[in-house]
């Protein structure tokens, strides 16, 4: 498994799109930061931990276009048989591919935090000093990052084409979680997408059952992926 690892995360390292994403997701954030940081009538709201919600959707988006990379790529320059003779299971592959993006997805919310810090500190704002509320804010960001890109993961591997399995995440993530709250009635904060981007903002109690779900659906999506994988190489 070591050498499978190290042959993902020198494929991905390789990817200028790798780079790219992650860093216009951290730099979004700072924008975002920056923008609350301005701000000087928000009454009983936080700068800091209102710069996520939105902005960190469209932040954990980017990220998982880096794990819908990391399978449509592959059909993209024609180097999946390589990618099988070296990897040699289906498993391996699914499971290098989760525990790199995992970790990119890591790097990306850590990255998304700080920079949100930083531009609502470059704005003259203040930064929360309860420490659950830290807690939360890094909770949120990095369990929405992590699990999105678990999820392009499983969606670049079943659809095999980087911008149907962008576009998917994208309707879900921008405009179908509303549109299903609103016929269902349920409460967004339930939602995998909507209810983990809002931890940041103060979601508790039924907010917490979101990245549970989320979760929930990475891990499908991933054993649906391994499914899809050994149906090909039979």
């Amino acid at each position: 498994m070591k050498n499978a690892l190290a042959y993902e995360w020198l494929r991905v390292r390789s990817l200028r799109s790798t780079w790219l994403l992650l860093t216009a997701a951290a730099v979004l954030q700072f924008a975002s930061g920056l923008y609350w940081g301005l701000k000087r009538d928000l009454g009983t709201l936080n700068a800091f931990t209102s710069s996520f919600g939105l902005v960190a959707r469209v932040g954990a988006l980017l990220v998982a276009a880096v794990g819908v990379c990391a399978f449509s790529l592959d059909d993209q320059h024609g180097t999946r048989a390589t990618t099988r003779l070296v990897l040699r299971t289906p498993a391996r592959i699914v499971a290098a591919r989760a525990v790199v993006i995992g970790g990119l997805g890591l790097l990306g919310g850590a990255l998304m935090v700080l920079l949100s810090a930083a531009g609502v500190l470059a704005g003259g704002g203040a930064l929360p000093s309860e420490a659950a509320t830290w807690g939360t804010a890094v909770a949120g960001v990095l369990l929405l990052t992590v699990l999105s890109g678990l999820v392009g993961v499983a969606l670049g591997a079943l659809l095999r084409h980087t911008a149907a399995a962008v576009g998917v995440l994208a309707v879900w993530a921008l405009m179908a979680e509303s549109v299903v709250a609103a016929l269902l009635r349920v409460p967004l904060s339930v939602l995998p997408i909507s209810g983990t981007a809002g931890l940041p903002a103060g979601g508790g109690g039924q907010g917490w059952l979101a990245p549970l779900v989320f979760a929930a659906l990475a891990v499908a999506g991933l054993a649906a992926a391994h499914v899809t994988l050994m149906r090909r190489d039979a």
